[in-house]
């Protein structure tokens, strides 16, 4: 057996690959890399023809279950006018066996196949190898150019340059913990690179009202929100890793005291030792002061109003309808359900259409804020005592002290010396009122036209 290279081309000649032929009795011999064990193995390829070849295939399927053989010459896809041929060798041997196949195209290539028919109709195939013929291989080699065996040198590439490494981010922060009031400005942070440059910076959460730049790294802005003491990490990364630090910040609630501006513009007048209950207002159920509206909160004085006129009857918790007890205590809080009850009731306040006390005290939206409210005999009664100047007292009404008339003005809480309606019913028809010339609470008719005084909690 003589042995012969031949030389197979892919691409315009830029790629060369050597494969192995054998010549056997003056015919071209293709001869397969063995592959994996299988039942059914091409062994070789010899062309007889330039149109004809013969396949040497091996077979281990079972002669019980073999119906027969079918080889298969798959044309390239590439060339497409050529048909596929196929082949059945009707046999049940085993073993090496040789079947010729004709009518081939020598100016294609085929993937030849070979597979086994059991009596139950499965198919069982070989791989699939990869034939061309030799005549035409004879062609391509002949058409090879003038100068095929000089080859060009290969241009050898320019190494690229390796950019130095990128350090490891450290920094500093400028303070590391801060306490503040809330709505006070706070100072925050910034940051100070002492490693590699930092590409970006995060932080795990914002604090509420603040801002965070991932530029800079830095923390600026107002906090508020209430928080106890919060940790924030703040991240710096680049390309080489990442560096962490943190910072403390804690934002406390504002402290009043009796007579400072509230944060609705009027002056606080009562601060609870405890937290009380004013539903639907701002402060929910964690209240603990109470701010009047100035005295020119109507534009120069306290109005006279009628109380809202309807059956409907709403029975403040903080007296009985009778008047034979008092509970000042449960009454503190009640005043912004009270009168929201009432504008409900009677529809929106408008001041030349609608005379009525509670719609007057919702409407006030001192400093913008829309929580403001007709008071209960309790939140009057407290609100009374500060004026006269007499220690706040819950459990009962004080006629001592003397009735505050400073000048009505945006820094005053004068009073005129007469009555002012609560929002706590005594009936249908009567509501409880305060006289602040001497502190006594007592009833009169809702069509009566006592003053009115906004308050909120807070």
């Amino acid at each position: 057996m003589r042995k012969l290279l031949a030389l197979v081309f892919s691409g315009p000649l830029l790629a060369i690959s050597i494969v192995t032929f054998s010549l056997i009795t003056s015919s071209f011999v293709f001869t397969p890399a063995n592959a994996a064990p299988n039942s059914i193995e091409i062994i070789s390829i010899s062309e007889v023809s330039s149109t004809s070849v013969e396949i040497l295939f091996e077979s281990s399927v079972p002669k019980k279950s073999l119906a027969n053989y079918v080889i298969t010459a798959a044309v390239d896809p590439s060339v497409g006018q050529t048909k596929n041929i196929k082949k059945i060798i009707k046999t049940k041997a085993t073993g090496l066996i040789t079947a010729e196949i004709k009518n081939l195209n020598p100016k294609v290539a085929y993937k030849f196949s070979v597979s086994a028919k059991t009596n139950k109709g499965k198919m069982i195939s070989s791989e699939a190898v990869e034939y061309y013929s030799l005549s035409n291989l004879m062609d391509v080699l002949s058409n090879l150019p003038a100068d095929w065996g000089n080859p060009k040198p290969i241009p050898t590439p320019t190494p690229t340059q390796t950019a130095t490494p990128i350090a490891a981010p450290a920094f500093t922060l400028s303070s590391s913990s801060e306490s503040r009031t809330v709505n006070t400005a706070a100072t925050g942070f910034t940051t100070n690179s002492t490693g590699g440059a930092i590409a970006s910076f995060a932080i795990s959460a914002t604090p509420a009202g603040m801002s965070f730049s991932t530029t800079t790294g830095a923390l600026t802005g107002t906090p508020n929100t209430v928080t106890t003491a919060t940790n924030y990490t703040i991240t710096a990364t680049n390309a080489t890793g990442s560096a962490t630090q943190t910072f403390a910040l804690t934002v406390t609630a504002v402290v009043y005291t009796v007579g400072q501006t509230g944060p609705g513009g009027g002056i606080v007048y009562y601060v609870s030792a405890n937290f009380f209950t004013s539903t639907g207002s701002t402060c929910n159920t964690e209240c603990k002061y109470l701010e009047v509206a100035p005295s020119d909160w109507n534009g120069g004085s306290d109005p006279q109003k009628t109380w809202a006129v309807a059956d409907y009857q709403f029975t403040d918790t903080s007296i009985t309808n009778d008047g034979s007890a008092y509970n000042y205590a449960a009454g503190v809080g009640l005043g912004y359900a009270n009168s929201s009850l009432i504008v409900t009731q009677n529809g929106t306040y408008n001041a030349s259409t609608n005379n009525y006390a509670a719609g007057a005290a919702r409407a006030y939206t001192g400093n913008s804020k829309t929580d403001w409210y007709l008071p209960t005999t309790a939140e009057l009664n407290l609100l009374c005592q500060w004026n006269r100047g007499v220690a706040p007292d819950v459990e009962i009404v004080d006629i001592s002290g003397s009735l505050n008339s400073n000048t009505y003005g945006a820094s005053s809480a004068g009073f005129v010396p007469n009555a002012y309606w609560s929002s706590s019913e005594r009936s249908a028809s009567v509501v409880w009122y305060q006289l602040f010339s001497n502190g006594l609470q007592g009833s009169g008719n809702k069509l009566a036209t006592p003053y009115v005084r906004p308050v909120r909690a807070f």
